[in-house]
């Protein structure tokens, strides 16, 4: 409390979540050690387990042979188990795709073609006015033409 009583309410509150989230790290780094030094004894008593169940007539290397495949076995058993798991949790993330992005590609769709419509219609609208002056322009020239008879070239503006 000392640390923060020089702190406004916003600063002591961070102060506050700082020191709880390395707490909360500092519990989860202590279980996973924990965790992996059992599960280290676990798999050393297993062994010495399945080394005693041995028969006195196997040397040291055919009882050690013995729990080898028997670990072989049960790591691949583990890898099928794994594999048939992720399988599955991919077939439900394609359902889920499936379902949420087939109407999101529908209203995507939909969205583009309104925006076309309204861009063909903006273009349309935004070159009536240069067309009708240059329209305008044109039959102006065609008029002083007939009236005057020449046939002179306008010069030629440059933008």
């Amino acid at each position: 409390m000392v640390a923060t009583a020089n702190l406004n309410n916003d600063e002591a509150s961070d102060y506050a979540y700082d020191v709880d989230t390395e707490k909360s790290d500092s519990k989860v780094k202590l279980y996973a050690i924990g965790g992996g030094l059992g599960a280290l004894v676990l798999l050393a008593l297993l062994i010495f387990g399945l080394y005693q169940l041995g028969d006195d007539g196997q040397s040291a290397l055919e009882r050690f042979r013995d729990i080898a495949v028997i670990f072989v076995v049960l790591l691949f058993l583990l890898t099928v188990v794994l594999l048939a798991a992720i399988a599955a949790a991919l077939g439900y993330l394609v359902l889920q795709i499936k379902d949420r992005v087939i109407p999101l590609l529908e209203e995507v769709t939909g969205t583009a073609r309104r925006i076309r419509g309204t861009t063909a219609f903006m273009t349309e609208e935004a070159i009536k006015p240069i067309m009708t002056v240059a329209s305008t322009y044109a039959r102006m020239r065609a008029m002083t033409k007939t009236v005057t008879g020449k046939s002179k070239k306008p010069p030629k503006v440059k933008f």
